[in-house]
């Protein structure tokens, strides 16, 4: 991304309601109480928070903040689509907080303009955005986006990893946000090798990485190299879940590279994240009885595609075929993100062996403890 010409300057507050204060606000508030007998408390708070997305600097008031901070919290760490792909995003000179905030909503990079704001009011940093050319992405969230436009374009690089990539997704995006590094480049990287990270501990030099590139949203120097990323990836995991998982190794007698293996599945299979610990739970249930996983996603891994899997599929000659192999997989099969990872570590405790998707559009999954109670959810929710 080309740096923008000449120095980058803070931008100024919005002339048009610098002159609006906590007394202003105070007296408008004052009116939509009054108003809220005759139309109801929810719709007077919607009107403030309305005025107050107009009128942005408000939020330089400890006062305001507060009000609106109810409305606004839960966008804060909220992308609007975590697989959207990157897109450009130009700061002008002289433009407002307020004005880069609505701009982010009205194309679509963002879920709501007054939660970017309210992230840069409370934190002070409404005037710390860099004027120049960005590559942003609607799967980052306002929060990433503040951090991102604190620092002038070129001098930093953000890194997207989604929770349940593979290690060759994830080597793609890197590519694509650090074009001199290959894929084959960042995949011959991401190995064991000398590393000496605790959660690596047993873990043979030449074992890939896969599992222990931490999801998250990373912003990095554009000269980082492979083994630099990695490193960070690695050291994010260590720092997130190392403590976790070094416990429940030691309390349950389990490795911490099975431990892993496990989450992998987990983030596969739990699109509710709330689920993570009873799927693990189930898992947990069969590997102490020597009853084989029949895991999808294991088999999709060595398929190298995430589709929908063919009964013909369910033969496939792979180690990695929880149909046909008791046991985890020979490596995880994706890196999980943090709920995968806790849940994994400390599976739930009950007596289900069977789970079927509701196919209800949640996410979530009807458990059962025999193979007759399966067999029944599958029919009820028309699960093949």
């Amino acid at each position: 991304m080309p740096a923008p010409r000449g120095p980058s300057r803070a931008v100024p507050p919005r002339t048009q309601s610098s002159a609006l204060g906590p007394f202003a606000f105070l007296l408008f508030v004052g009116a939509l109480v009054a108003a809220a007998w005759f139309v109801g408390k929810p719709a007077a708070e919607q009107a403030v928070v309305a005025y107050v997305a107009e009128h942005d600097t408000l939020l330089r008031q400890d006062i305001v903040r507060a009000f609106v901070a109810d409305h606004v919290r839960a966008e804060i760490d909220l992308a609007k689509d975590t697989r959207a792909d990157s897109r450009p995003f130009v700061i002008t000179r002289g433009e407002t907080a307020g004005q880069i905030a609505r701009r982010l909503e009205d194309e679509g990079v963002i879920r709501s303009a007054l939660a970017f704001a309210f992230v840069l009011y409370e934190t002070e940093r409404e005037n710390a955005l860099q004027s120049g050319s960005y590559t942003v992405s609607p799967a980052l969230t306002p929060r990433n986006i503040a951090k991102l436009f604190e620092k002038a374009p070129g001098e930093q690089i953000v890194l997207r990893i989604i929770d349940g990539w593979r290690l060759t997704e994830v080597a793609t995006a890197v590519s694509k946000a650090f074009p001199s590094i290959t894929k084959e480049a960042f995949t011959s990287a991401a190995v064991v090798g000398d590393r000496k990270n605790t959660v690596l501990a047993g873990m043979e030099p030449d074992a890939p990485l896969e599992g222990y590139l931490f999801p998250d949203t990373y912003f990095m120097r554009p000269d980082m190299t492979a083994p630099q990323i990695i490193g960070v990836l690695l050291d994010t995991f260590e720092r997130k879940v190392g403590a976790t998982l070094r416990a429940a190794s030691a309390e349950r007698k389990v490795a911490i590279y099975d431990i892993v293996k496990l989450a992998s599945i987990v983030e596969r299979e739990a699109r509710d994240r709330a689920e993570s610990a009873t799927i693990a739970g189930v898992y947990t249930n069969r590997l102490e009885i020597g009853m084989k996983l029949d895991a999808d996603p294991t088999i999709q891994y060595a398929l190298g595609d995430w589709r929908e899997l063919s009964l013909e599929d369910l033969k496939l000659d792979s180690p990695y075929n929880t149909y046909r192999v008791a046991g985890l997989p020979p490596t995880p099969i994706a890196n999980p993100g943090a709920a995968a990872l806790e849940g994994a570590a400390k599976p739930a405790k009950h007596g289900y062996f069977y789970f079927v998707a509701k196919s209800d559009g949640t996410g979530g999954h009807a458990f059962s403890v025999t193979f007759e109670e399966h067999e029944a959810n599958r029919v009820k929710y028309g699960n093949k």
